[in-house]
């Protein structure tokens, strides 16, 4: 039997491509580069003045680095897998000739290579660091018949070929272990790293879709605070007669009521991270949309409004849950006109609970549909909200055509457990 991906060794699961290193890591490697490349310089300005021209072939590593390094500098965030791939190459290949001089094979600095197969692990995944473990080997190798063939290092030179194989032998084992370990290793780095990007740009998203819908949210309560203001300033002249003074009363009553929501979404916006970091609770449907209903009354007295939600317990948020509800029955009172027919029920489906807000409205146009729950695009200032508000508590909705004209709003929540004597569906 397969087992689980959880229990599988990393290794197993690994992504085995030639990945592309992120922005940060790329930089950074560059500041190592550097770094090193300073470093490797001055250590061979010390061991020509010590040495003498005995130590020259090592400087031939130094105009290596520096353009490598250089154009790493240009090109990496263009090329990323081509100049770090470039630059590991060059590296490996001036630790070669650093071998070469200090003892060669035989004295065990092939490990040294351990640096270039982590660097390939960390940015470049697994598949770079068994690859770089095979060159690096392959590298100590053409070392050893290099040196049977007269080429000799100039320092700690060990002359006995059992003395040099033996200690090669043990530098290759340590050199796999390295490889195996740094594609074991790299494997979760970069599925960590995916994981961070992914989360980030979500929660980039998120605070941007959140500062547009708040944004559209205050516009519209200033709007509505402008009408109360002018509504209050003619019943105040005095000049009104008396048959207009209820009209006006009423829709001084229903602008209280819409400035009342629209300072309740701020709210409810303000408290969204809150929300994420709540512990779900169990939430009634019913109730939920009983009180939604009871909330909106006045404004829905245009409106031929049916309810049938059963006794249905979801997992979520109960103030989250009513405030989506009530904003979708807003949704109704404002977008369509009086008369129209407005159907609430709910049901339960596979595991879930689902609540759908039908109505028989003029709809929504094809063309706008996919923005409505984007705080810029078509829909009210509450359907926004309503979406994060349900990704908040892990829940979802969706807009779709009413069949018989008119939009539908569902709503789809985690069941409880033992969540109610709803219908399948």
């Amino acid at each position: 039997m397969q087992p689980a991906v959880a229990d599988r060794p990393l290794l197993a699961r690994a992504d085995w491509r030639v990945q592309a290193p992120d922005v940060v890591l790329l930089r950074r490697f560059g500041y190592v580069r550097a770094v090193g490349g300073v470093t490797w310089t001055l250590i061979v300005a010390l061991l020509v003045w010590r040495l003498g021209a005995t130590a020259l072939p090592l400087a031939l590593g130094v105009p290596v680095l520096v353009v490598v390094t250089a154009v790493y500098f240009a090109r990496s965030l263009r090329y990323p897998r081509t100049m770090v791939t470039v630059s590991l190459v060059a590296d490996a290949v001036v630790l070669a000739s650093a071998i070469a001089f200090f003892g060669g094979t035989g004295s065990g600095l092939v490990l040294l290579y351990a640096i270039v197969v982590v660097s390939a692990g960390l940015l470049l995944g697994p598949a770079s660091a068994a690859w770089f473990t095979l060159l690096c080997l392959l590298l100590g190798l053409g070392q050893l018949g290099l040196e049977q063939l007269g080429l000799t290092p100039e320092l700690l030179h060990r002359p006995d070929l059992g003395d040099r194989l033996a200690v090669l032998a043990a530098s290759g084992a340590g050199l796999v272990s390295v490889g195996y370990l740094s594609a074991t290793y790299a494997s979760r780095l970069h599925e960590l790293i995916a994981d961070a990007g992914l989360e980030a740009a979500r929660a980039r998203d998120r605070g941007q879709r959140r500062r547009r819908y708040v944004e559209q949210a205050g516009e519209e309560a200033s709007r509505r605070l402008g009408e109360l203001e002018g509504l209050a300033t003619t019943l105040a002249s005095g000049e009104v007669e008396p048959a207009r003074q209820a009209e006006l009363a009423a829709r001084l009553r229903t602008g209280l009521a819409e400035l009342d929501t629209a300072v309740a979404e701020l709210g409810d916006a303000a408290a969204l991270d809150l929300l994420r970091e709540a512990r779900p609770e169990p939430v009634a449907l019913d109730d939920v949309v009983a009180d939604a209903q009871a909330a909106l009354a006045q404004r829905l007295e245009g409106h031929v409004v049916t309810v049938d939600v059963p006794a249905i317990t979801v997992v979520g948020d109960g103030r989250a849950a009513r405030r989506a509800v009530l904003n979708l029955l807003e949704n109704v009172a404002e977008h369509t006109p009086a008369g129209t027919r407005a159907h609430v029920a709910a049901r339960r489906s596979g595991g879930h609970g689902v609540l759908a807000v039908t109505d028989d409205g003029p709809g929504v146009p094809e063309p706008h549909a996919e923005r409505l729950f984007e705080p810029d695009g078509e829909g009210a200032v509450g359907l926004p909200l309503v979406r994060e508000l349900c990704e908040a508590m892990g829940a979802e909705v969706h807009h779709e055509p009413g069949a018989q004209g008119g939009a539908r709003f569902v709503l789809t929540f985690r069941l409880a457990p033992g969540g109610g004597r709803g219908d399948q569906g």
